[in-house]
């Protein structure tokens, strides 16, 4: 955030936390592509002019978008972690942790994946194959843990981070087919499936 002046920065922050939450609306009612700025400028009620003054077009705010979105889910399995030590007991609050995120975010989440999905970098690779080992890293040092304790069965780290996103995207995708979907049967069988898969149980 560009900040002008001390005295502004609240206001900066304010302003650009209401885009940002208008921005998801548009996105799930209209779409990445017909986001335009004039959109998002409508449903949060101010002029268009006014969104280029803190973001300098649609794609800068949509990717804002997506990074304040994921920040916060990381924000949250983080917190569900901190002060625990066993594998077991981490992969079961990150877990718990990531889909109750998911639960209780889902618009903001639908909206942050349609524009990973739908963005292309300046050299044309979909933003969604774009690897960054940083949004990993919290669940893979969990996982080497465990396969390293001996917790969980032996696997390439690769493989097994790869099997836990999955299993734990499936909220995402659910929210995304249905923003009403209901996750309580999902949240009940996901950790225990994720244990049986890497050899661990939850007792």
């Amino acid at each position: 955030m560009v900040v002008r002046g001390s005295s502004r920065s609240f206001i900066e922050t304010a302003r650009r936390r209401q885009l940002i939450e208008a921005a998801v609306v548009t996105v799930n009612e209209v779409g990445y592509h017909r986001a335009s700025l004039a959109e998002i400028a409508g449903r949060a009620r101010i002029a268009k002019s006014a969104v280029a003054y803190y973001f300098a077009s649609k794609e800068g705010l949509l990717l804002d978008v997506v990074q304040t979105v994921f920040a916060a889910l990381g924000e949250s399995v983080l917190t569900a972690v901190d002060g625990i030590d066993e594998p077991v007991a981490r992969l079961l609050a990150y877990a718990d942790a990531y889909v109750a995120h998911v639960d209780a975010e889902r618009q903001a989440i639908a909206a942050a994946v349609e524009i990973v999905v739908s963005h292309r970098t300046a050299d044309g690779t979909p933003l969604y194959l774009v690897e960054d080992e940083d949004d990993t890293a919290l669940l893979r040092s969990i996982l080497r843990a465990g396969i390293d304790q001996g917790v969980f069965v032996e696997m390439p780290l690769d493989v097994a981070t790869g099997l836990a996103e999955s299993v734990l995207d499936r909220a995402i995708t659910l929210v995304q087919r249905n923003s009403g979907a209901d996750l309580s049967v999902l949240r009940a069988h996901v950790v225990p499936f994720l244990f049986r898969a890497l050899g661990a149980t939850d007792d």
